[in-house]
């Protein structure tokens, strides 16, 4: 599947978009401008001192007329070519997405088995290392916590879910760490839970929490060493699948999450020995097959012997968890075969039914890279129905920069805040709103293709129509659409568009 030429498709298609709209604007101004000289032509025949003023007055006013039927008439067949032109530029995106995709995955591929040559031995975990940044972070963390301790200083409210947005760099993941670090949780929770959908997460390891006061678990993919590994956070999440998480609630709620998403109820987990050579644990290679576990997540999940004995040798070191395996449309996948998108998804939905307990706090970064934005809004409404069922208090915060993940959480338990701010939580009212809405109130941006601009640019040429006799309401729409502070370059076909509904407002007013 050749991407490029479904990028010149799409690319094709969007000038089409943009020529037809430029098209029907000339028309929509020419329609008005035919009302307004057919009024005129009205207007002068009433005034008229002789029957042939008259007379000539209504032909105009007819000539007009029959120009304003023709042109409305084209206008409806543009609108007619503009629709087809969406339907072609929907098919080419979607086309063009899955080259992409598959572009991508190729690529990644690639550049794993590179990097599986290049890095030294003594940083593989079982070949899962994706790369190693440069700069020690921790220490970069450190020295910037000196100089600000709390970027937010309101505490979340016990029990609610919040959602921080904010622009980059206003301090998002450091308010999420200064809840660990700071002892802010320690007052009402007896459990964290770190969640991340980003590289760059700002929350401590799993072995630099173990001070705390409260159990720390680190679902994100940062290992020891500035490691990246993609296995490190089922590793933690398999002793609580067999664990403490082994029950009929957690089993039931994580079996109707695979369903919904295409996979089937069967979760297999296969272990590889340890062997201590030096006081450090090295990984045998190959799996051992006799200590594969299948379990049926459902409603009779509950612990057995073979459970019980694979948890008890995980927690000695002597087994280790090597893959993750699950069904997906009569395949058998590991977490190799797994897109990230469907890693991340998993990785969250399993961690909150397995381990949210009472008094949880849920902390989760950026949850929206990776996910398609159908499991952007899925992804919240699956953590409210998990949480609520696992939990009668739990606390939840989300950091995130997506308008879908912000309209999905739900407006009666939800609290919301936009960095920098020094403001307490707000309640959420966005719940169920459209993109564009949730852009313009919550994230301050205004889109000129938004709904609510071309509702605008419409109202403004409607009363155009009527402007010579009332110029009233045409003020007061292209005031409204005008303070809108859209920026728009020369070459985008509504800049002639607001530049002549700017000079008509200075006209009449």
């Amino acid at each position: 599947m050749n991407s490029e030429h479904y990028r010149d498709e799409v690319v094709r298609r969007q000038k089409e978009i943009a020529d037809l709209q430029v098209q029907r604007t000339k028309l929509a101004f020419q329609a008005a401008e035919a009302e307004q000289k057919r009024l005129a032509s009205m207007s002068n025949a009433s005034r008229a001192a002789t029957p042939s003023g008259v007379a000539s007055g209504q032909k105009a006013a007819t000539r007009y007329s029959l120009l304003q039927a023709k042109i409305n008439s084209d206008i409806v067949k543009l609108d007619s070519k503009i629709a087809r032109a969406h339907l072609e530029y929907t098919k080419a995106s979607k086309i063009l997405n899955t080259a992409l995709t598959q572009e991508r995955y190729k690529h990644i591929q690639s550049e794993r088995n590179r990097l599986t040559h290049e890095i030294p031995t003594s940083l593989y975990i079982h070949d899962e290392v994706l790369y190693t940044p440069s700069l020690n972070e921790e220490d970069l963390l450190q020295s910037a916590e000196k100089n600000n301790k709390k970027n937010y200083h309101h505490p979340p409210h016990r029990g609610s879910f919040h959602i921080i947005t904010g622009v980059n760099g206003t301090g998002k993941s450091r308010y999420l760490r200064s809840l660990i670090k700071y002892g802010s949780a320690e007052e009402y929770c007896r459990r964290i839970i770190c969640l991340s959908g980003t590289a760059y997460d700002r929350f401590p390891l799993q072995g630099d929490a173990d001070n705390l006061k409260f159990s720390y678990l680190y679902f994100g993919n940062k290992a020891k060493g500035n490691i990246l590994s993609e296995k490190a956070p089922f590793r933690l999440l398999a002793h609580y699948i067999i664990g403490e998480g082994c029950n009929g609630i957690s089993g039931e709620l994580a079996g109707n999450v695979l369903e919904e998403i295409g996979f089937s109820r069967k979760l297999g987990l296969r272990f590889s020995r340890t062997a201590y050579k030096r006081g450090a644990r090295i990984k045998y290679n190959a799996r051992a097959p006799e200590l594969d576990i299948i379990i049926e997540l459902s409603s009779t999940l509950e612990q057995t012997y073979e459970t019980e004995d694979r948890l008890v040798s995980m927690s000695n070191g002597e087994v280790s968890l090597f893959d993750l395996v699950l069904q997906k449309n009569g395949e058998e996948l590991n977490l190799s075969n797994l897109s990230s998108g469907e890693r991340l998804y998993l990785l969250t939905t399993l961690a909150l039914c397995f381990c949210v307990r009472d008094g949880t706090l849920v902390l989760f970064d950026e949850p929206e890279n990776s996910l398609h934005p159908q499991w952007q809004a899925k992804i919240i409404q699956d953590m409210v129905t998990i949480i609520g069922k696992m939990a009668d208090e739990c606390t939840t915060v989300i950091a995130t920069h997506s308008p879908l993940i912000v309209s999905s959480a739900p407006n009666d338990s939800s609290l919301i805040c936009n960095l920098p701010s020094d403001d307490p939580w707000i309640k959420s009212e966005l719940y169920g709103r459209n993109t564009d809405t949730v852009l313009s109130e919550q994230f301050g941006l205004n889109s000129p293709r938004s709904l609510s601009v071309a509702v605008l640019i419409q109202e403004c040429l409607s009363t155009l129509m009527d402007a010579n006799i009332n110029p009233a309401p045409f003020i007061k729409a292209a005031d409204t659409l005008l303070n809108q502070n859209i920026k728009l370059d020369q070459d985008d076909p509504l800049f002639s568009t607001l530049t002549r509904i700017h000079e008509l407002r200075e006209r009449y007013s």
